[in-house]
């Protein structure tokens, strides 16, 4: 399966919502010990992760199930990829968390060929350094080809992408 930013998105959603209510669910404080919830939810065994998604409602453990299989198709490497933004986005400040896991919503509610567009553009500025990939969102070019929330959108998303 090819690692497509739809299956980022979704993915990167699926976990930071699976983690996020199964940490809060078990009554358990933040990670340890540098330990992120994905690491948490990874190391339990699969009757603990059913039981954590069965405390769902049964819509949202159905969407959750869904994503979960999805990632679990993946190949190795391309898990290790979602894992390695969710570190990212774990590591950034409690406010940009929630403003890229609110970019990640929007990025999911647009239409394709703006997502096309949007993914295309992170694509590019994936190999960049931060000051490239910032020059790049400050030029007269990105400003005109996105509307102001879709810049939102990328700038967030970027925040993600590996540091070069």
């Amino acid at each position: 399966m090819r690692l497509s930013w739809s299956n980022v998105v979704s993915a990167v959603l699926m976990v930071c919502l699976v983690l996020s209510w199964a940490r809060v669910a078990e009554g358990r404080p933040g990670p340890k010990n540098g330990k992120t919830p994905i690491d948490e939810f990874l190391r339990m065994s699969p009757a603990e992760q059913q039981q954590a998604l069965n405390r769902l409602p049964p819509e949202k453990r159905r969407r959750l199930e869904e994503r979960l299989e999805r990632f679990n198709q993946l190949p190795r490497g391309q898990q290790q990829t979602l894992r390695n933004m969710y570190d990212r986005l774990n590591q950034l400040p409690p406010e940009r968390q929630q403003a890229v896991r609110k970019s990640l919503n929007q990025f999911s509610q647009q239409p394709p060929e703006r997502r096309q567009a949007m993914r295309q553009e992170l694509r590019s500025m994936a190999p960049l350094d931060p000051q490239e990939r910032e020059g790049r969102m400050a030029s007269a070019e990105f400003r005109e080809r996105f509307s102001e929330k879709e810049q939102r959108i990328v700038r967030d998303m970027s925040g993600l992408l590996p540091v070069r």
